[in-house]
């Protein structure tokens, strides 16, 4: 039997938190637990990732290993100062792990799945790389201003969800070249898509939001009482 390749989670949580209010999400408390910490839990009880490498602020370095050492969280082997994009503080993080499949995923994505995740997981090792999305279900317009112009075919339109999984070179090397261009990307599996490289899909799961508004917080707590990870 053919041994897996070592896995590990990249958490990038160096945002600014701009939408909500300059507040470090991340630590905000959720059914009495920062945020990051549900989502770290949910990382460590996968099966299928060996290690976990944050990137988080300067400023809440400290709390979070404080955080990870009174959790008890074994697989968190290393808390990063972050850059200052997303694709930077990815980078960062896999530079400190010498992982074959990497697993990035939203610090502000508490309620994720440990099955969510290894499903993405197998699916990298398969293809190379791979992450979770839902089939838009909303009706989707194009507009000029406020004036609707057109309306949108929305049965190949997806909206995409973390973990994104790839192999460790790809994505590095993906990403070296988005970094060089100066190029500013919020999805990480965008650098993948231009090289050209195809990204496949796995199932999403609607539970798996991300925390990015006050009422985010409220739906999330809800989630996270309503459904152990």
């Amino acid at each position: 039997m053919k041994k897996r390749p070592y896995v590990a989670a990249i958490v990038p949580a160096a945002g600014s938190s701009s939408r909500m209010g300059g507040i470090p999400k991340i630590l905000v408390p959720v059914n009495g637990l920062p945020l990051i910490g549900h989502t770290l839990c949910a990382l460590e009880a996968c099966a299928l990732i060996d290690e976990i490498v944050v990137a988080a602020r300067e400023e809440d370095v400290a709390t979070i290993a404080d955080l990870c050492h009174g959790m008890g969280l074994l697989k968190v082997s290393r808390i990063l100062r972050g850059g200052d994009s997303r694709p930077l503080s990815v980078m960062i993080a896999l530079m400190e792990t010498k992982a074959g499949i990497v697993a990035i995923h939203d610090g502000a994505r508490p309620c994720v799945t440990p099955a969510l995740c290894s499903a993405t997981i197998e699916k990298a090792i398969q293809t190379g790389a791979a992450l979770p999305a839902l089939p838009l279900s909303d009706s989707v317009k194009l507009a000029d201003g406020t004036i609707i112009k057109t309306s949108a075919d929305r049965s190949s339109l997806y909206t995409v969800q973390t973990p994104q999984c790839f192999e460790a070179g790809l994505i590095k090397g993906a990403l070296a070249k988005v970094l060089q261009a100066g190029l500013d990307i919020t999805d990480d599996s965008a650098a993948v898509e231009a090289l050209p490289y195809p990204v496949h899909i796995v199932p999403g799961e609607a539970r798996n939001i991300k925390v990015t508004t006050a009422d985010d917080l409220l739906i999330a707590s809800a989630l996270l009482k309503g459904g152990a990870l």
